[in-house]
């Protein structure tokens, strides 16, 4: 590339940053043995980072140039990222000088950012093939996108540096032959990598201009009067503006809405599909329309008088996601016309920002809506919730009839998430596979959550008064408990238990015409005063942590919960009231229960099942916020600990027996690389191959036999956790002393220190570090024994 201008001027925090991210780069190509580039290690540093930010997925080094006859580049890339079914595919490309400076990218530089990596995309999709060497990671690619192209709705290309970009990126770009897909350049340079950084890595607001990148404005109504909350806008969008956006944005768009995607299987969402296709110009009445959020808006007036919306910042589609999705699945699908589709759409800019959160569930709670909302699907965005379904995917339970296979208990956090994620698998055979790893009858739904737990907490009374009232009272109360912290994994543990044992006194109780121990009308309220009442027998000491471990509820407790149940039946039906079903929503009905003295449950038996109070403190003690974090280091030990001759044997066998989906085999390929080159693994790579590595249990296919495939070398790889945790403990006074010993002595090189300094502000930072610069850390500090540096 040519040269480029002097280095700018620059403010005091971002030159730190560079200076951060130039011994972030250098270390990184110290600690790797095969001599890669820094324009390389760059490259996966920035993908790392924007995974994590929740921009890309399943990201993939993949450096690649060709050249003409006279050395002149044609098309150039430097990895990619696939999302799951193949919807988005993400293609980077770098600009990268070794310096710790800011510098300007030409104008010329940037033109070619933008060519080369879309000639490489033309050839890939028109088939271009034999240009690229077989055996490299770009002709994978290629044979991808060939093979996969009508999956392909949007491909965004980013475009990385660690200078600054001046130059805006082109807009709506397409390629010959390929005008259905959708190319959107994203320009991610030092200065926007360093707000990155400060916003600790959240997704950056979607802002759009919709004159410049659509070509028209929205008209539109303001509110005639002003107040410090919030501004409100009224306007009527064509249709075709909405697809656009999905198009554009995907699910982007949604983060605020209480549902997935439901599809266009029920009832409402056919519905619109058909008055898009059958009866476009009566959209408008038919539908609802779209409640918006946004944190800025722009408007301007026209020489008529008519305020018109210019652009947002922000921008959230509250209530009427299933519209915006539909208007682009069937324009997409059936070639719809949408120039006759207009939908209303009511806009409110929040002004208090810290009043967001509290105000969107509100809107969404008040908007019409087509598909009905209740309460429950309002609550889905609360950050409990937002955990707990994050815990759920990660937590891996035994299979009680096979202890060599492991299942998930799915929390439904959104209406329609299980069957969402049942229907993107492509085919049967992988529907099933879903199916085997998430049962459908360890499906659990938010007010679920809150029958156990209040069950658990002695307040079967809630329980009582419905799935709503009680839900209500559940997020009350526990919104106390986790003010200050998160919920952990034992917590999740915790729920499912408490599932299996309501489950199970649930079946003891039995079913109408099938003997059951009374009256199936009071069935529920039995049940819950059952298990409450057991609880408070024991003190809240009944070992949860061994019905999780195992899954299943000992038989001679079963005996002893049936004696439970028929005791509380009947005393339940001793009540002098005209409806037991409203006597058992008093508090004073559950005071009574626990007043009586006569049960003939056997306590030597339950005694059993007892934890200590000192086992209950350790238990709870231990869950604390650095769950997840010790969780996702026992994850990567999980990878780690088969070996790289175990990925690279999978991913052979892979190639035969197609155990795996195309998303699944790339991971796989990922984690092969980098085990072998000690690279860094993101958190959804560690999450996706502990995944990986449990449906290979699930399979039961013999590791050792995936193992012997692979013709490399097994390292000897160190348990990363025990590293980790090691360096962990050093304090602030113990780092500066290493560093200045090491720089005042000269014992350690300019690359340790980088090393030392990088592991220092990613264990500050809780961020993920790659085995190598562990290692390498260790290493460095071990040569500072002779001075009394001990770790």
């Amino acid at each position: 590339m040519s040269q480029t201008g002097k280095a700018i001027q620059t403010d005091f925090e971002l030159e730190q940053y560079l200076l951060e991210l130039y011994h972030e780069v250098n270390s990184l190509v110290y600690a790797d043995e095969d001599g890669t580039s820094k324009e390389n290690k760059f490259t996966e540093y920035v993908m790392e980072l924007l995974a994590e930010a929740g921009e890309t997925e399943s990201i993939r080094l993949c450096p690649f140039v060709k050249e003409n006859k006279l050395e002149n580049i044609l098309y150039k890339i430097n990895g990619y990222g696939i999302e799951e079914g193949y919807e988005t595919l993400h293609i980077f490309i770098t600009h990268f000088q070794d310096t710790n400076q800011l510098y300007r990218v030409s104008k010329p530089d940037f033109d070619k950012l933008v060519k080369w990596p879309a000639s490489f995309l033309n050839a890939a999709f028109k088939g271009h093939l034999e240009d690229i060497e077989p055996s490299t990671e770009a002709y994978g690619l290629a044979k991808l996108i060939k093979d996969n192209y009508k999956e392909i709705d949007r491909v965004n290309v980013f475009i990385l540096s660690n200078g600054n970009i001046p130059h805006d990126p082109p807009k709506n770009f397409s390629l010959k032959g390929l005008e259905d897909t959708t190319f959107i350049y994203h320009v991610w340079d030092a200065e926007r990598l360093h707000r990155l950084s400060q916003s600790r890595y959240n997704r950056e607001p979607i802002e759009i201009d919709f004159r410049e990148t659509l070509g028209e404005v929205i008209p539109c109504l303001a509110m005639p009067s002003e107040n410090d909350l919030y501004e409100c806008y009224l306007a009527i969008v064509p249709g075709s503006i909405l697809s656009t956006l999905y198009r554009n944005y995907g699910t982007r768009l949604l983060e605020s809405n209480v549902r997935a995607f439901l599809q266009q299987t029920g009832k409402i969402n056919r519905g619109i599909r058909d008055t898009i296709r059958e009866e476009p110009y009566m959209f408008l009445p038919y539908n609802n329309g779209l409640a918006t959020t946004a944190q800025e808006v722009k408007t301007e007036k026209r020489e008529d008088g008519q305020l018109v919306i210019t652009g947002v910042k922000d921008f959230q589609i509250v209530n009427g996601g299933q519209t915006t999705a539909s208007l682009f699945h069937t324009e997409k699908k059936f070639k719809a016309d949408l120039s006759q589709v207009f939908v209303q759409m009511k806009l409110t800019v929040i002004k208090d920002e810290d009043k967001k959160n509290e105000t969107v569930p509100f809107i969404s709670r008040y908007a019409n809506s087509q598909n009905k909302v209740s309460e429950l699907d309002l609550t889905s965005n609360n950050p409990l919730l937002q955990r707990l379904e994050e815990l759920s995917r990660t937590t891996y339970a035994i299979d009680p009839e096979d202890s060599n296979k492991q299942t998930i208990w799915f929390l439904e956090r959104v209406k329609g998430q299980y069957k969402e994620a049942l229907n993107k698998e492509p085919t049967k055979g992988k529907q099933d596979a879903f199916k085997l790893k998430y049962p459908r009858s360890q499906v659990i739904i938010k007010s679920e959550i809150a029958k156990y737990m209040n069950i658990w907490h002695q307040q079967p009374f809630h329980v009582a008064k419905g799935a709503q009232k009680n839900y209500n009272q559940f997020l009350k109360d526990v919104e106390k408990d986790f003010k200050k912290k998160k919920p952990g994994r034992v917590y999740w543990q915790d729920v499912v238990a408490n599932a299996i044992l309501f489950k199970a006194t649930d079946q003891l109780f039995g079913r109408k015409n099938q003997n059951p121990i009374g009256d199936t009308n009071i069935k529920s309220q039995t049940v819950a005063y059952t298990l409450s009442y057991l609880h408070f027998l024991t003190g809240n000491r009944l070992n949860l942590k061994m019905i999780w471990d195992t899954q299943v509820i000992p038989e001679d407790m079963q005996v002893e919960l049936k004696r439970g149940l028929k005791y509380v039946y009947d005393f339940l039906n001793s009540l002098d009231v005209a409806l037991i079903s409203e006597a058992a929503k008093a508090e004073k009905t559950w005071t009574a229960l626990i007043g009586r003295t006569g049960h003939q449950m056997n306590m030597e038996v339950i005694r059993k099942y007892l934890i200590t109070d000192a086992e209950f403190k350790a238990r709870y003690d231990s869950d604390s916020t650095d769950t997840e974090e010790i969780q996702k280091y026992n994850n990567l030990e999980k990878i780690t600990s088969l070996g790289i001759r175990f990925w690279d044997g999978l991913y052979l066998y892979n190639l035969n027996s197609e155990i795996l989906s195309k998303y699944q085999e790339t991971n796989v390929s990922m984690i092969r690389k980098i085990l072998k080159e000690s690279g860094i693994m993101t958190d959804r790579l560690i999450q996706k191959g502990a995944e990986i590595v449990g449906l290979i249990s699930q399979k039961g296919i013999d590791i050792e036999k995936i193992t012997a495939l692979s013709k490399l070398d097994d390292k000897d790889l160190i348990d990363p956790s025990v590293l980790y945790n090691r360096l962990s403990r050093l304090t602030d006074a113990d780092w500066k002393r290493i560093l200045d010993l090491g720089e005042q002595t000269r014992t350690l090189s300019f690359n340790e220190i980088s090393v030392l300094k990088t592991v220092i502000q990613k264990l500050k930072r809780k961020e993920n570090i790659d085995l190598k610069r562990l290692l390498a850390a260790q290493i460095a500090i071990g040569k500072l024994e002779k001075f009394g540096i001990k770790v």
